[in-house]
């Protein structure tokens, strides 16, 4: 197998770990993510807390440090000095070394890239997995950055990493959609191609309209019925339900509101029409079975569309009604049943989980780490059937976690989802442990994140109140025009359309995915599109700044090269910073945050741009000195290209 081919900063960094790691005993990863960039520039380049190793050496730190000095000194390395401060190892990097070790890479057609993962796994993630009833709205487009930027980081890391989409088209909102459609009797997606909608937007104002009414009608129901103290609150519901169906109206593609929200309203029991539709889905009979599915698959023609718009795209998609027709739900049940762990609970199948978590997860320590018990939660038992009969999501997911582990050969399966998830996650990894499959449970990941909120906007999905993600790219992309055209007002219209959706796709994704998933996006369409600071346009004009200077220099002539011109403080500085890519991204790959990569690129284009403005590239009158700075500039556009495509952003040469 041929030796990988790294920069010069990922070899000194992998050589001190490997030095270390082999003299102490430990694992080299450890020592790796504990090598630093001191505070103060004094110190040196890298750092590493030496004390910490020393024990575990059979030294003492003075002789731990010889020794590491000693074995990087005869690999000829290109560091210039070490030190010993306070417990910690320090080095000087030889940065004219380093970059001529670079220029022999770079004219050769070497590209930056991420240092291969020691041991690659095979990763299952799966992300968005909207209900297929309405459009992707904003909190789906961050599902959707989020977990296609983990599948790239962990692909650039070196692991097979499967992408899919589970459809979840059994239960009751997909069931109300058919409803919809059953009512109005006509097919979805040719009624949406004869009406010129996007088939997902058709879909979805069915959707809206059929649940709408069907509260409506039963909130009036329930005013007749209600006494004097109650009426009040039912009166305000109402009030604000027909709103929203006022709104539906005045959206109404083709004359349709009526004929819904009458049907509805003079049907006996529209639920029990419902539960009847559920059941027979989930049954696989017929006429429900073509029509949830032609349903079903018209909001799917949809998400596609949008998808491709910021370049995502799944390996595979995956029906919820198939785990159920082909036997995995039903034979997951009989395991349940015939375990130790089956109860009934409010007269209902279901798994003790307070007793798997006393009995097996309390005694497993490995297991115990890896899945973590919130304080103060009780976790109640998992219910596996509903009365009628019909299944539960969490109990489909069990058959749905076991599929994708066998389909793909999985060590590890990612599954973002929503924080509102995290007891129903934490549930199914409890069962699966309780039911044997420990492994499976072990190396479930739910990677949940919080919710997208828009200032002034309150939003609700069953009640058409959201902000789609079609409608802001487009928003975000007419804003974005106007500024192109500004700065280029004789391109070409062509020209600067493509520029347009390219930043409106960066300011939308790269916003989804800086901030830490645990915490909210706000996200305003205003801040967003700031082509000065903190944002996805903005470093995507530093990029096309990159390139613009290079496009007007020329190719790096390598033989000309000063090396020496590189000791100049600002031009160092933004050298090691710019090699220090590899590894930020690797870690962040390593740790699943996107996040820390997203910050480091804009700490990275701050540098970039604080330098080129005080030591211009063009203007530099020795050539050697100027070749060294265009060469700072070639690599710098490089790795921003790069960590750009990592999080989805586009990267265009002119803005």
């Amino acid at each position: 197998m041929a030796e990988e081919r790294i920069d010069p900063y990922t070899k000194v960094h992998r050589a001190l770990a490997e030095i270390i790691a082999e003299l102490a005993g430990v694992d080299v990863q450890e020592v790796s993510w504990l090598i630093t960039v001191p505070s103060r520039r004094e110190y040196g380049d890298l750092s590493v807390p030496l004390m910490r190793y020393a024990r575990r050496a059979g030294s003492s730190l003075e002789e731990l440090y010889a020794r590491v000095a000693e074995s990087l000194e005869t690999k000829h390395l290109p560091v210039s000095k070490t030190s010993l401060d306070g417990g910690y190892m320090n080095i000087v990097l030889d940065v004219p070394r380093m970059v001529k070790e670079l220029a022999s890479l770079l004219k050769t057609g070497w590209t930056v890239r991420l240092p291969s993962a020691e041991h690659p796994r095979r990763i299952v993630v799966e992300h968005t997995s909207a209900n297929p009833i309405h459009p992707l709205h904003m909190g789906h487009a961050r599902n959707t950055s989020i977990g296609d930027t983990l599948a790239r980081l962990l692909r650039a890391r070196g692991h097979m990493v499967n992408t899919r989409f589970y459809i979840d088209d059994v239960g009751k909102q997909v069931a109300i959609a058919a409803y919809g459609f059953r009512i109005l009797g006509v097919d979805p997606l040719e009624e949406s191609r004869r009406l010129g909608l996007k088939p997902d937007h058709f879909v979805g104002w069915v959707y809206a309209t059929t649940h709408s009414s069907m509260e409506a009608v039963a909130l009036r129901r329930k005013l007749d019925e209600a006494g004097e103290e109650e009426k009040p609150r039912i009166r305000e519901e109402l009030d604000d339900l027909m709103a929203t169906l006022a709104n539906l109206k005045e959206r109404d593609p083709a004359s349709y509101f009526d004929k819904i929200f009458n049907h509805i309203a003079s049907a006996g029991d529209s639920e029990e029409e419902l539960r009847a539709i559920m059941i027979r889905y989930e049954r696989g009979e017929e006429p429900e079975k073509s029509l949830i599915r032609r349903v079903t698959s018209t909001v799917l023609e949809g998400f596609r569309e949008s998808l491709s718009r910021i370049g995502v795209s799944f390996d595979a998609w995956d029906w919820e009604s198939d785990l159920v027709w082909s036997g995995r739900v039903a034979r997951i049940i009989e395991e349940a049943r015939s375990s130790k762990y089956y109860i009934r609970y409010k007269d209902a199948d279901a798994i003790d989980i307070p007793r798997i978590i006393r009995e097996v997860l309390m005694r497993d320590e490995e297991a115990r780490r890896k899945i973590r018990l919130p304080k103060g939660w009780e976790i109640p038992p998992l219910i596996l059937v509903r009365s009628d009969g019909t299944t539960l999501y969490t109990t489909r997911d069990m058959a749905y976690t076991l599929y994708k582990y066998e389909v793909f050969n999985a060590d590890s399966v990612v599954n973002v989802i929503g924080a509102d998830q995290r007891l129903a996650q934490l549930q199914l990894r409890i069962a699966l442990l309780g039911l044997g499959y420990r492994r499976e449970a072990l190396n479930l990941i739910h990677y949940d994140y919080e919710m997208v909120r828009l200032p002034g906007v309150r939003m609700s999905g069953r009640r058409g109140r959201f902000v789609d993600m079609d409608s802001m790219l487009d928003s975000l992309k007419f804003r974005a025009e106007e500024e192109v055209r500004k700065r280029n007002p004789d391109a070409p219209s062509e020209w600067v359309e493509r520029v347009a959706e390219q930043i409106a796709v960066g300011a939308l994704r790269f916003t989804l995915v800086r901030t830490n998933a645990p915490r909210p996006v706000v996200f305003d369409p205003v801040k967003v599109l700031d082509l000065e600071q903190n944002t996805g346009p903005y470093l995507q004009y530093t990029h096309a700044r990159a390139c613009g200077i290079m496009m007007k220099h020329g190719r790096v002539n390598y033989e000309a090269i000063d090396y020496d011109a590189c000791r100049e403080e600002k031009r160092r500085s933004l050298l090691l910073m710019t090699m220090r890519y590899p590894l930020v991204a690797a870690k962040a790959a390593d740790d699943m945050a996107p996040e820390d990569l997203a910050v480091y690129l804009l700490r990275l284009a701050d540098v970039f741009n604080s330098w080129y403005q005080s030591d211009p590239v063009l203007r530099e009158p020795d050539e050697g000195a100027r070749e060294c700075k265009a060469l700072i500039v070639e690599y710098f556009r490089q790795t921003m290209r790069h960590g750009l495509s990592l999080l989805g952003v586009p990267a265009p040469e002119r803005m």
